[in-house]
């Protein structure tokens, strides 16, 4: 396995539009393995991961979560808890080879996953007993005892998209109307498809208000628009955060499990991996290509 395999400069592009940031988005796998190779490290230092894409064309997913982490470790205010973040790879087995790196370094306390890779079954079984978070709806289900999922299960039962659709491409040429999950609501998708108000987005997600949305463009140069993952990858950071902090005999897992937080997105509480009570929420683009709320799904 290639231990220096890196996150990308921080360049998010969605179709052909390019941001080049000055500053770099440089998290080295190598450095997981820091622990292990002499190095003396701060004591009850903790580590925090992102697992998502950062290349082609979900990149998309994979920034929006990176900011969305970075402001909620900036707002709890924690100096011991590092952040990691690494690319899905693109592909199963990559993430497969990434997910085993992390859960073979000790001070990786929790992994945060998006994308129809990093959440893959055996991605998740890759990660042992690490505590492991998934944001959004990609189709995935706990398939261990320390994976939790920040999505309503009753999803998968009201979306009308072909089965095992994970490509925004197939999804933007349908021309009926459609109900799916978050792949709808990518950047990119009223730019592919040529009647987007014929798609309906459901999530367990809202969208981000005027005052998330400021802060987080302003945490950083060059920061993306929040899509409708922030705020559920915000809501996990800080579940994950107070868990790390609150347990006392570093069985992170245990504070996940047993957690209730009323963050972003209404109370979440977790039972058998799944939240509890999650809420469904319904979003559809209007005439200039912007989700908005809607009632129902469009018919």
């Amino acid at each position: 396995m290639d231990v220096k395999r890196q996150v990308p400069s921080a360049e998010f592009r969605v179709l052909s539009k390019k941001i080049k940031s000055v500053c770099s988005i440089v998290c080295l796998l190598g450095t997981i393995f820091i622990a292990g190779c002499g190095v003396a490290r701060p004591g009850n230092i903790a580590r925090v991961a992102l697992l998502a894409p950062f290349e082609g064309r979900y990149q998309e997913i994979g920034y929006n979560a990176y900011y969305a982490v970075k402001l909620a470790l900036a707002d709890y205010g924690k100096t011991d808890i590092e952040f990691v973040a690494l690319d899905d790879g693109g592909n199963v087995q990559s993430a497969i080879e990434r997910a085993r790196a992390l859960a073979g370094d000790p001070l990786v306390k929790a992994v945060i996953t998006l994308g129809y890779t990093a959440t893959n079954t055996d991605v998740q079984q890759a990660l042992g007993n690490v505590p492991t978070l998934i944001v959004g709806d990609w189709d995935a289900k706990p398939e261990t005892s320390t994976t939790f999922v920040l999505t309503s299960p009753q999803i998968d039962g009201v979306t009308t998209l072909p089965q095992n659709t994970q490509d925004v491409t197939d999804a933007a040429q349908i021309h009926t109307p459609i109900v799916g999950n978050e792949i709808l609501a990518l950047e990119q998708f009223p730019l592919l498809a040529s009647q987007p108000q014929q798609a309906t987005v459901i999530s367990s997600g809202s969208l981000p208000d005027t005052d998330f949305s400021e802060r987080y463009i302003n945490s950083a140069e060059y920061t993306p628009k929040p899509g409708l993952l922030a705020t559920l990858t915000y809501d996990a950071t800080i579940i994950v955060i107070q868990a790390i902090t609150n347990t006392k005999n570093g069985d992170v897992a245990s504070g996940v499990a047993n957690i209730d937080y009323k963050g972003l997105n209404g109370e979440i509480q977790f039972k058998d991996g799944y939240w509890v009570d999650a809420p469904i929420h319904y979003f559809s683009y209007d005439t200039d290509g912007k989700l908005i709320p809607v009632d129902r799904p469009v018919k």
